[in-house]
């Protein structure tokens, strides 16, 4: 397959391993297709099958009829997107068609473009977290590192990791957040003592530390109204009764609905025990938010201590709390945060990213003529 010069549009396939899901990961992948697409190249989504099981009566058709289920693009009603997603029903190399370049997006989508035919495409991987810290196929996941194919990561931690944990030089793109959906509107009012986090299933993203640091900090008697959001629980009258306390929930919030829930807080508490990057504390911070976290790992990149952001170690409740009463207590403080951590958040661009991305497929495919 031979490369193109630096003025031809590209046709890129995206390999997902689910689109429905709200995540940050998501949105990224989403809003760099997009942003392609708006340039001109030619971008497909691929979602991959869900395993298919032999001796299961009900997965029978999708084994012995393999073609692709093609939905339109307002099939993810959480943003903005303009691109058709095609579902694979059998995941099989004949229903890809031919391209430029083919990216794969997680664990799963490496073991499955990795031993696909050169005319799919010059391969990619998009690193947005290591998986084999949390994933149930660890060992599968860190195979993956290994693999000879270009890889992008979005942290100076995540290159670190591939660098030192599996010998992978890496190029790096900084998440950027949108700032036409995610921005000050400085319309705010008696926000200071509304502290935003999000509410989420998985042991590692830590909202039960997050929990137990806002018990601590209530049972110093230090006012604080907590607003969590989150996609996967409708009713939350059960996270209610494990608290031991009421507070505000909001279900799915997506756009301007998210935006004026951050905008509506005034300190973003991040408790996870590692993040890739982390788009939910950056895209509070642009929204005038001050950040409260734990070293996740990608948060380094904006989350500087005692200047963006108050850091504290992961998995240490009482170290959280700490930092979180100090900003609530200390409205000058939190203050400062909210201005340094702004102007970090506008060191990251999306502009400069999906041009440099768009020079890395191209120069990758001139090397390789």
């Amino acid at each position: 397959m031979t490369g193109p010069s630096f003025s031809k549009n590209l046709t890129i396939t995206v390999i997902l391993s689910q689109y429905n899901r709200i995540s940050g990961g998501n949105r990224i992948l989403l809003e760099y297709a997009n942003r392609l697409h708006e340039m001109g190249h030619n971008l497909r989504l691929y979602v991959l099958a869900k395993p298919s099981r032999w001796y299961r009566i009900d997965h029978w058709q999708r084994i012995l009829n393999k073609t692709v289920i093609k939905l339109p693009s307002e099939e993810i009603d959480w943003m903005d997107n303009k691109i058709p997603i095609n579902v694979l029903t059998c995941n099989n190399e004949k229903l890809i068609p031919d391209s430029d370049i083919i990216l794969a997006t997680a664990w799963q989508t490496a073991y499955f473009i990795a031993p696909l035919s050169d005319s799919k495409g010059k391969k990619f991987y998009f690193v947005q977290h290591d998986e084999s810290l949390w994933t149930r196929d660890k060992n599968k996941a860190r195979k993956t590192y290994f693999m000879s194919l270009e890889k992008i990561v979005v942290s100076t931690w995540l290159r670190n990791v591939l660098l030192e944990k599996y010998h992978q030089e890496t190029e790096i793109l900084i998440n950027p957040v949108n700032d036409k959906i995610f921005f000050n509107d400085r319309i705010r009012q008696n926000n200071a003592l509304r502290v935003c986090l999000l509410h989420h299933d998985y042991d590692w993203k830590g909202y039960k530390d997050a929990i137990e640091a806002i018990k601590i900090v209530r049972s110093n008697n230090c006012e604080i109204h907590p607003v969590v959001f989150g996609e996967k629980l409708q009713d939350p009258s059960y996270l209610f009764k494990d608290a031991g306390f009421k507070f505000e929930y909001h279900y799915r919030p997506t756009g301007e609905a998210l935006r004026q829930l951050y905008g509506s807080c005034g300190t973003y508490l991040c408790p996870s025990w590692f993040e890739g990057s982390g788009l939910p504390s950056m895209e509070a911070i642009a929204c005038g938010a001050a950040l409260v976290t734990t070293n996740t790992g990608g948060s380094q990149d904006y989350a500087i201590d005692e200047e963006t952001a108050l850091v504290s170690p992961p998995q240490e409740p009482k170290k959280l709390a700490n930092n979180l009463e100090r900003v609530l207590r200390d409205e000058t403080l939190r203050q400062k945060l909210v201005k340094n951590g702004y102007q970090k958040i506008k060191e990251f661009s999306w502009e400069a990213n999906t041009l440099k991305l768009e020079t890395l497929f191209k120069r990758s495919l001139i090397s390789s003529k």
